[in-house]
């Protein structure tokens, strides 16, 4: 993702993915068994995005998620995404109507009270983000502190992630700009308009029900919460999913404040294959996702490939592919859209 300015306005739109070449109706599946799933583009209002930036970000994956969903009528009641990081998914879906309310869920406690303050507290958090000098000495303070109430738990994870390098917050990656501000500036991503018209935006979902509440976790537990919700609920039975975005593979240990052992991507592998729960999974590609996904060991799970480009590794004007892929238990799939994916792991 580029460190260049964010410039933020309720009436502009933000594309959904990178133009490709879709071909429409069943494509050829790949050498890997991957279904090309492209999606159809819809322009977002940009204050209805996230206020994070955040590595990994899967906005570009919204158009083939909302396909496999919108390829299951009705719309879910309820989407559950209990890797959540900067929401990126469930705030499009709810957008576009592709899904009608959702739950957040995170492990990091800096993610979990972000959200939490972000639809409950929303004017403090305007005000203290206002208040803040976006220096790099206030970047060593935040960087340093660790604090304990939900309050400056979000402070310090919307100020890190706005200053820090593609929105790290752990890891090694340093303020934007580096210690000498000679390329960009530390607050070039810190639009504060801009964030505040998101961070409304995510107070009024709230307060109409969409986001129906913010859950600090591991997935195991996350998904128990969701369960009990949804009975609570009296929701209909199947309107219920699962997103999962699990840590990343590749460099996890430099992106994310807890990410994922092969050990811990295995047990969701387990559990997923025999779960009786509908489920939409995301994943970087590589040879140990896709043994774990393998028509061998999940024969009713579908595959698929996102064509898309990706700018974390690379810069907006040299944009890398993306190496993303979806799997799914729906029972219902749509057309598959975009080239084969034959790409070597």
């Amino acid at each position: 993702m580029s460190a260049g300015p964010m410039t933020a306005s309720p009436i502009r739109a933000a594309s959904l993915n990178e133009p490709t070449s879709p071909q429409l109706g069943a494509s050829p599946v790949g050498m890997e068994g991957l279904i090309p799933l492209a999606g159809v583009r819809r322009p977002l209002p940009l204050n209805t995005l996230s206020p994070l930036r955040y590595p990994g970000s899967k906005r570009r994956m919204i158009p083939a998620i909302a396909e496999l969903i919108e390829a299951n009528v009705p719309a879910p009641e309820l989407l559950v995404e209990p890797f959540c990081g900067g929401a990126s998914v469930s705030l499009g879906l709810l957008e576009i109507g592709a899904v009608k309310r959702v739950l957040l869920a995170d492990l990091d406690p800096l993610i979990a009270a972000f959200w939490k303050v972000a639809t409950t507290d929303t004017e403090w958090l305007i005000a203290a983000m206002r208040r803040e000098p976006i220096t790099v000495e206030r970047w060593d303070y935040w960087r340093a502190l660790k604090p304990t109430g939900a309050r400056n738990r979000a402070l310090k994870c919307l100020f890190l992630n706005r200053t820090t390098f593609s929105g790290i917050i752990g890891g090694n990656a340093g303020p934007i700009g580096g210690r000498a501000q000679l390329n960009y500036k530390i607050d070039c991503r810190f639009d504060m308009n801009g964030i505040e018209a998101r961070l409304r935006h995510v107070r009024k979902l709230a307060d109409e029900g969409r986001i129906v509440g913010v859950h600090e976790g591991r997935w195991e537990d996350s998904i128990r919460v969701a369960l009990d919700v949804h009975a609570a609920r009296g929701w209909r039975t199947k309107s219920l999913v699962f997103y999962m975005d699990p840590p990343y593979i590749e460099k996890a240990g430099g992106i994310y404040r807890r990410s994922f052992s092969e050990r811990h991507h295995r047990a969701l592998a387990e559990y997923l294959n025999g779960s009786g729960e509908r489920w939409i999974l995301s994943y970087d590609k590589e040879p140990l996702v896709l043994d774990l996904y393998g028509a061998d060991k999940m024969p009713e799970v579908r595959r698929f490939a996102v064509p898309h480009t990706y700018t974390m590794t690379g810069t907006r004007s040299r944009p890398v592919p993306g190496r993303e892929v979806l799997f799914t238990n729906l029972p219902q799939v749509p057309a598959a859209r975009g080239r084969p994916d034959d790409t070597e792991s």
